[in-house]
């Protein structure tokens, strides 16, 4: 997901990817820790750099009404 795409979404919307994300970053890492596999290794990389996009739209649009 993209920066420009992230800041068309509401906040609404973009909380609930936030959440998602998490979500599936969590299964991911605990079916590794499980001694299983995934189908696709780089999908972790990929959440993570997904959430830290999230948050930091998160962070501007507070910047910016503070």
């Amino acid at each position: 997901m993209k920066i420009k795409d992230i800041r068309r979404l509401t906040p609404k919307q973009r909380e609930a990817r936030l959440v998602q994300a998490r979500k599936d970053l969590m299964d991911s890492k605990s079916q590794l820790s499980a001694g299983g596999s995934i189908d696709d290794p780089g999908q972790i990389k990929h959440l993570r750099r997904a959430i830290a996009r999230l948050l930091t739209v998160k962070a501007e649009e507070e910047a910016e009404t503070a």
